[in-house]
């Protein structure tokens, strides 16, 4: 089994905390728009997680973000469709300063732990 697949599997069932469905969605977004310091590899490990709690019949992501998220993307790729790319930016932006870094941090270790990559 391929990581990608892994990591889908295992957000699959996993159960999420609340903040960290919410740090999914912002990783997501800051992905979306390129603004994320992460790795390719490690953009696709995270959109597969993503990819998994979007496909979950157990988790509503309804907000605004997610939608566009959800808009804004193919999911072959890791970044926004170009007639999104302006909105998924404002948004991104507008959601920076409600962002602590020590709950991304804490989303993404978690995350790496739960699949081996520690």
């Amino acid at each position: 089994m391929d990581l990608y697949q892994k990591a889908y599997d295992w957000a699959k069932t996993y159960k999420f905390e609340s903040i960290e469905i919410e740090y999914a969605t912002k990783l997501a977004l800051k992905m979306l728009d390129d603004s994320c310091k992460m790795t390719h590899e490690d953009r696709k490990i995270f959109f597969y997680v993503y990819d998994a709690i979007c496909d979950r019949t157990d988790i509503k992501l309804e907000d605004d973000i997610n939608k566009l998220v959800l808009l804004a993307r193919d999911r072959e790729t890791i970044f926004s469709k170009p007639q999104y790319a302006n909105i998924v930016h404002a948004c991104r932006v507008e959601v920076i300063p409600s962002m602590l870094k020590v709950h991304m941090k804490a989303f993404k270790h978690m995350v790496r732990k739960n699949l081996n990559l520690l």
